[in-house]
């Protein structure tokens, strides 16, 4: 194992979570990557990694929870969403989630002694919006219509079209405080042509609803329309009377589960091992914690020899996935990878 490899694992974590994205080196390093992964000139990739550069340090500034997490953890971060192609802008539709946590881990000090110990580390996922783009960007589809909430007041009918595919008749009602939400759709248009609604309802909302009260151990998802009761260890979530799923989230959702049984285009982003996200960050976000390891479904297609770009993604799965579970101050580790 080369020197350089040690000693860039030793600069990055040496860095503060502030400095990560603006490091010098660490630029260069996404440069070269981006340039490698995407066969762009140099100028162009330049380009992307000085807006995404001020766009993740706009996001550390903004968020104090990600200002204590590891240098190692946010530059993991930073070089997925590169890998990814996507924006860390923080806009309405941001194209990925980056989720601060805690995660226990296991240290041995100088004299071999081992302790368990709490750090704060920093998580990435592909929003649903992020998701489309590259989908989008690799040809899998060709269009992506903009998701649509149907409320109780609004004019709806499904129906099959001649080539047996869902379509959907739709006209805004108008709409009050009181107006409940029943359903939702979302157009999809392929490369040759075909157009499709992929539509959703009340039952697919309380499945969705039940996998985060599961996941997130009994504290649903207060974007479901549920509100804190209590305090301290007493402190539940409670369905809100009247409440209902929040219609930007709903939107998202809508998106996300789309593409379920669409071929994967990226790698399942899974948590750390041991990682417990902040939930109150990530609704902030407007995502939901238990999406991490949501059962979605999707068709496993047999693919030939990857490219650049796929084997990239692999090495970076491969390099979280062996330290996940145990830090060991070593002089010896390994660089991730873009």
């Amino acid at each position: 194992m080369s020197n350089q490899l040690s000693l860039t694992k030793q600069h990055i974590t040496s860095l503060s979570p502030m400095d990560v994205a603006s490091d010098e080196t660490i630029g260069k390093h996404f440069v070269q990557k981006f340039k490698a992964m995407y066969r762009v000139p140099e100028n162009q990739a330049v380009a992307f990694y000085e807006r995404e550069k001020d766009n993740f340090m706009k996001r550390i500034e903004e968020n104090e929870s990600l200002q204590k997490c590891t240098p190692m953890s946010l530059f993991k971060c930073f070089m997925q969403v590169g890998g990814w192609k996507l924006s860390l802008d923080t806009g309405s539709q941001p194209d990925v989630y980056i989720i601060p946590g805690n995660r226990k881990v296991i240290v041995e000090d100088e004299n071999g002694r081992k302790s368990e110990q709490w750090i704060q580390e920093a998580a990435v996922q592909p929003s649903p919006y992020g998701e489309k783009k590259i989908r989008i960007e690799t040809g899998q589809i060709k269009h992506v219509g903009s998701p649509t909430v149907v409320y109780d007041c609004d004019d709806y009918t499904e129906m099959l079209g001649t080539d047996g595919r869902i379509q959907v008749q739709w006209k805004k009602g108008q709409r009050t405080e009181k107006s409940r939400i029943t359903n939702g759709f979302i157009l999809l248009e392929y490369p040759d042509g075909t157009r499709e609604f992929k539509t959703f309802d009340l039952e697919d909302i309380a499945s969705w609803e039940r996998a985060s009260t599961k996941k997130n151990k009994g504290k649903t998802n207060l974007l479901y329309g549920y509100e804190w009761k209590g305090s301290g260890d007493n402190a539940k979530t409670v369905k809100i009377e009247g409440g209902q799923i929040d219609r930007k989230f709903f939107e998202g959702k809508i998106l996300k589960h789309a593409f379920k049984l669409f071929p994967r285009v990226i790698a399942t982003q899974n948590l750390p091992e041991g990682f417990v996200p902040s939930t109150e960050d990530a609704v902030r976000q407007g995502f939901d914690t238990s999406e991490f390891t949501e059962d979605i479904e999707h068709t496993e297609v047999i693919e030939e020899a990857p490219d650049d770009f796929k084997q990239e993604l692999q090495n970076q799965q491969s390099e979280t996935k062996k330290e996940a579970t145990v830090v060991i101050e070593s002089s010896d580790p390994d660089e991730p990878e873009f």
